[in-house]
């Protein structure tokens, strides 16, 4: 996955269809993933993600109550399920987002017996059980969500090298019956 580093200077490239990570730069120094989602064009819903949600948010959107406390801890936030809808500072607050968000992006277009919907769920998967995120509302779009029916691995290679704490290094999912399965997240 590469990284776009800020929105400033921020062009419309086309960047193919894929999935991609917003990640926190952290007012303590860390960068933390808060939002897994899938495009046909990565850099259209990049874009729409800058205007709509982080720049100029509707009252649909949901952000964090407290700015400062999700800067310093995005997940902690999660999981006290400290963010809301049509707050009145909402154009503040998302901005304050987005001066702080990485977004990390890959093109994935040839997956033989998977659709990138089972990427996106994986990924979303393996942030929340990294991350230990227990509130999995906030992290990417919940609707039409279904597992993926075959074994996937997924190996990151960010191009930033401290963007590598954010999701392990190879993400396994794996398939049995509807009651056994599992995602495992190897750090090496």
């Amino acid at each position: 996955m590469g990284a776009i580093e800020h929105y400033k200077g921020w062009y419309d490239p086309y960047l193919g269809k894929g999935v991609y990570l917003l990640v926190l730069a952290t007012t303590g120094g860390e960068y933390k993933g808060y939002y897994v989602g899938k495009a046909d064009d990565i850099g259209a819903r990049w874009r729409q993600h800058v205007h709509e949600w982080l720049g100029n948010p509707h009252r649909g959107y949901s952000i964090p109550t407290d700015i400062d406390a999700f800067l310093k801890d995005p997940i902690t936030e999660f999981n006290r399920k400290a963010l809301e809808r049509d707050l009145p500072e909402r154009q503040k607050t998302a901005g304050a987002m987005l001066a702080s968000t990485w977004f990390c992006s890959a093109e994935v277009t040839c997956l033989p017996g998977h659709r990138i919907e089972d990427v996106e769920y994986v990924l979303q998967e393996a942030l929340k059980k990294h991350a230990c995120i227990t509130e999995a509302g906030w992290i990417g779009d919940a609707f039409n969500r279904t597992r993926p029916t075959k074994a996937l691995t997924i190996r990151n290679h960010f191009g930033r090298e401290f963007l590598f704490p954010v999701l392990p290094a190879t993400i396994i999912f794996t398939v049995g019956d509807s009651s056994n399965w599992d995602i495992q997240c190897v750090t090496t």
